[in-house]
């Protein structure tokens, strides 16, 4: 075994799920970075009595270093990562591109979240094998038979993720048409290069792995229709998940983002997702629970407000702020075609100190009654949190 580059650290223990979205995003990372780790999937049992004290959630993934600190969240753990292992860097040195890479990395993590969701319940022969399969591997010691477990679980996402979160025969075909148009234009960033910049994977290809490996190519319906409308996509997964950075070696080739294949990325992120991070905040900051979102020519009604996507929104201004003015002119350039970003002043999530990394001891031990409400409803979106005045926009 190799010698570890960082002794406190390593090995590291990721827990994970195999049919986790975001699982498959952050070890997709830690594969191409060639960072030792230790893989170990969840259960329920793991998730209550091992993650949820440690971290006050029963999500996954998350890593515990070899001195027991313990990281969570795909976006500050890459942020971290690249810190602490900076060779083969995934986040481009570049600061136009850092920041472009930035926000299709939020994009592909909080907007391509719906259709993924959307593709694997709603097709019945995606959803039957996801029930049987989550009652076997995740909640085998529930109280209840595998098969009961499974369909409580998958009747659960779809009430959640799906009707839930704005699914309605007004928005239907324009939720699922949003992996077709993924599809296409992944396909056209993909004519002539390897990854979605260039010679090397970038956080683009990592933070789009995210629907596109678990979800899109593994469940039964979505993977065949990736293999018969994009096979250079159904390529670029498995390259991926295979690719490391020691045999690619030299220095990358990366373009911009002003090549065809990102317009459609950069229309859907400045006219549909942009404008509900701001939506989204806003409704936050006046305590509302829900909200209606207009995009793609429908209305997305009653979307759950959530905290996290402020913080989301307030990284992504700071990191556009920070930028130099010449830098920032050629953000606005390769946006205006689309349109510009607003930006909400004062703009206070509360949520920073939360995700540095490493994180703080976790004190608050759960109940039995509270761990038993999370295993049956799920972890909220959002831990309770006191919605701030209203900010000033």
């Amino acid at each position: 075994m190799a010698e570890s580059r960082h002794p406190d650290w390593e090995p590291i223990t990721a827990y994970v799920a195999d049919m986790s979205y975001f699982s498959g995003k952050m070890e997709a990372y830690l594969r191409y970075k060639e960072i030792p780790y230790e893989r170990r999937v969840v259960n329920m049992k793991v998730l209550r009595e091992e993650i949820l004290p440690a971290t006050g959630l029963m999500k996954v993934p998350v890593l515990r270093l070899a001195n027991g600190q313990w990281l969570k969240d795909t976006t500050p753990m890459i942020d971290w990562f690249e810190g602490a292992y900076p060779e083969s860097p995934v986040i481009p040195r570049d600061p136009v591109l850092r920041f472009m890479s930035k926000l299709v990395e939020d994009y592909a993590d909080e907007w391509c979240w719906r259709a993924a969701l959307y593709w694997r319940w709603q097709p019945v022969e995606s959803r039957r094998l996801l029930m049987r399969r989550i009652g076997h591997e995740v909640l085998a010691d529930f109280p209840a038979p595998n098969w009961l477990a499974g369909w409580y679980y998958g009747r659960r996402q779809m009430a959640t993720y799906l009707r839930g979160d704005g699914l309605s025969a007004e928005t239907e075909s324009h939720v699922r048409r949003q992996y077709l148009d993924l599809l296409d234009a992944m396909s056209r960033l993909l004519e002539g290069q390897p990854y979605l910049l260039g010679s090397h994977p970038t956080l683009v290809d990592v933070a789009l792995f995210g629907p596109m490996f678990r979800h899109y190519a593994q469940d039964p319906t979505p993977s065949r229709v990736m293999e018969e409308r994009a096979p250079a996509v159904y390529a670029w997964v498995g390259r991926l998940w295979n690719a490391r950075a020691h045999r690619l070696g030299k220095e990358p080739i990366l373009g911009d983002f002003a090549q065809p294949g990102w317009e459609y990325f950069l229309r859907d992120i400045v006219q549909s997702y942009w404008p509900f991070l701001l939506q989204n905040a806003r409704a936050w900051a006046e305590g509302r629970a829900r909200l209606n979102h207009q995009a793609h020519g429908v209305t997305y009604r009653k979307l759950k407000v959530v905290h996290y996507r402020v913080f989301c929104l307030e990284v992504l201004q700071n990191e556009y702020r920070g930028l130099s003015d010449a830098n920032r002119k050629a953000v606005d350039e390769l946006l205006r075609p689309h349109g510009s970003i607003e930006l909400i002043d004062g703009l206070d999530s509360g949520l920073v100190q939360e995700h540095q990394l490493p994180l703080r001891p976790h004190r608050t031990q759960p109940s039995r009654l509270q761990r038993l409400k999370l295993a049956l409803v799920g972890t909220p979106w959002d831990m309770p949190v006191k919605p701030r005045k209203r900010e000033k926009a």
